[in-house]
């Protein structure tokens, strides 16, 4: 597993662990305001851009 995608899985790892915590808290500490969706989007955004240049690259080594 190269660098790269090592650090990818490591990401989504983290994304998963620290979004599932935090919609934990989200539930048990104010369920009627939804603040954790917000955090989710802005992380996603990241990931999702690591996962696209993740891919890119990997494209670029197979030529």
């Amino acid at each position: 597993m190269g660098g790269l995608q090592l650090s990818l899985v490591i990401h989504a790892v983290v994304y998963v662990m620290v979004i599932g915590g935090l919609w934990s808290l989200n539930q048990d500490a104010t369920p009627d305001i939804q603040w954790v969706k917000w955090v989710a989007w802005g992380w996603g955004i990241g990931l999702a851009t690591h996962t696209v240049v993740w891919a890119m690259l990997k494209s670029r080594t197979r030529r």
